[in-house]
């Protein structure tokens, strides 16, 4: 008996490893590709295999921190009208709304999102072992900087960080040019930057401990706190506007293309860019269990691609592929008005944020 069952009992499971060989050498077209598969395709016929089973998945959802009216909708649009059997829906919210919703729906073993972007958003939920690492061939044109080096993320607009200056109030030959030209006493009391985490003044600590180093660069920022610089929790936009309103003279750490927009809209602002210029990085990523990954890739591909990256030029952002300027081009790094900038990546960010916001809170907060 017991050689019987022994016979059985191997017997069975020699069929079962029979079954499961047939089962993963059958090709794909037998069998349903895996989303990292889809991710991964890097064969000739890469475009017709994404497009034959996008046009069977039908739609993508988009996780975005982006404005929806300056430049999802019109993204949406323009991929809409290159694929129109794909549909684009996307959920808006700030970096921690949609970290906290994928994050939730992930737990619920829910898989309605395709893609997430933000400046850290993507790292957040890396970290977690949500994301799926991808190819995309148009990121090839793309420096080592602005895509992740394991795959995870791609970039879709820069933000460039620079000194903004009510043109009433400062005169241009009068405007701080240098982080030594902070200093000077006549600004004492006439600054104001943001507290926000990730644009205001933490960001612009990282900077200056990044490309300082640690010790030149709390020395620098000690002798930047006796500068009594206004703060706010208005985000960098409001703060420029108070700025434009002649609430105060400068405007430490805005977003350069924010100045720019206002002055061609006619308000008495511009723009210097301090070197090295804070850069951060808009990203977009991948969800592990992408529900529509052959149409997902199409649209990383395609927002990815000078076609797609023109769509953000014409939005008024700052388009992060290297061939593509801006609409303004001395916006950009390298266009004409800076060359150098310090990248704070979604990973420097994440790891690094905590210290830059304790920093800010014990040496500008507690004054």
């Amino acid at each position: 008996m017991t050689a019987i069952r022994k016979f059985r009992e191997n017997g069975a499971t020699f069929f079962l490893l029979l079954a499961l060989m047939a089962i993963f050498s059958l090709p794909r077209v037998l069998r349903a590709a895996t989303v990292e598969e889809i991710a991964m395709i890097k064969s000739a016929d890469r475009q017709k295999i994404l497009v034959e089973g996008a046009k069977k998945e039908g739609k993508i959802t988009w996780y975005t921190t982006l404005i929806v009216d300056q430049v999802v909708r019109p993204v949406k649009e323009a991929f809409e009208k290159e694929y129109p059997f794909v549909q684009l829906e996307f959920y808006r919210g700030n970096s921690e709304n949609v970290v906290r919703k994928m994050l939730a729906e992930y737990q619920a073993k829910r898989y309605d999102v395709d893609l997430i972007d933000g400046t850290v958003s993507p790292v957040m939920v890396q970290r977690a072992g949500f994301l799926q690492r991808f190819y995309s061939p148009a990121l090839a044109d793309y420096p080592a900087e602005l895509k992740d080096p394991q795959g995870f993320w791609g970039s879709t607009n820069l933000y460039f960080f620079a000194l903004g200056y009510n043109t009433k109030m400062v005169k241009a030959n009068e405007v701080p040019k240098s982080y030594a030209d902070l200093l000077n006493p006549r600004w004492r009391g006439k600054m104001m930057w943001s507290t926000s985490r990730g644009s205001g003044a933490p960001m612009f600590i990282g900077n200056v401990l990044t490309s300082m180093g640690e010790e030149a660069g709390k020395a620098y920022l000690q002798k930047l706190k006796a500068q009594s610089i206004a703060k706010s929790t208005a985000s960098n936009r409001q703060i420029l506007d108070l700025v434009i309103a002649g609430e105060y003279p400068l405007a430490v750490h805005i977003f350069n293309h924010h100045a720019y927009i206002s002055k061609s809209a006619g308000a008495p602002v511009d723009w210097y860019p301090i070197e090295p210029v804070t850069a951060t990085i808009q990203t977009l990523a991948l969800a592990k269990n992408a529900a529509h990954p052959h149409a997902t890739m199409l649209f990383l591909d395609f927002v990815f691609s000078e076609k797609g990256q023109k769509v953000f030029q014409q939005s008024n952002y700052l388009p992060a592929h290297p061939k593509v300027n801006a609409k303004q081009a001395d916006l950009k790094a390298g266009g004409g008005r800076f060359k150098k900038a310090v990248y704070m990546t979604p990973d420097v960010q994440f790891d690094k944020g905590n210290e830059w916001v304790d920093y800010f809170q014990d040496q500008f907060l507690k004054q």
